[in-house]
């Protein structure tokens, strides 16, 4: 029978709130692609023009989709993380203490899934990245 580690116990807590934030991150970023929804008048008032919520959208729901895949957690984690790190500016700028300290407790889950799935990440192997860029 296989050990249980501390270790095997992290990934599997990390992989648990990845599914949370995955689903949550999907969500809001589909949200996003709404010209009616309830992003845009924020990112409006906020002074983003169209593209810019587009773009967080696409990051939030590509990002959310991928917190759920070891290979990619990490990668994801750290792009929606700096989409959080955005979006904590934007809300103690304008005096949301609140909201920013519910985005800061998603960033601390972003940045555990980071830490636990790094050693799992993906990385184009050595031998791929000579082939495309030559001897």
């Amino acid at each position: 029978m296989a050990e249980i580690t501390g270790k095997k116990i992290r990934l599997v807590g990390a992989w648990l709130i990845g599914l949370y934030l995955a689903r949550m991150y999907v969500r809001a970023g589909w949200m996003k692609f709404d010209p009616n929804g309830f992003w845009t008048t924020p990112f409006v008032e906020w002074g983003f023009p169209v593209w810019f919520r587009w773009l967080v959208g696409a990051v939030e729901l590509i990002g959310g989709a991928l917190l759920v895949l070891p290979w990619f957690a990490s990668w994801a984690a750290v792009a929606v993380g700096l989409v959080m790190l955005g979006a904590i500016t934007i809300r103690l700028a304008g005096g949301w203490f609140i909201d920013a300290a519910w985005i800061a407790v998603y960033l601390a889950g972003l940045g555990w899934i980071a830490t636990e799935w790094w050693s799992y990440r993906w990385r184009p192997s050595r031998r791929t990245l000579l082939r495309e860029t030559g001897p």
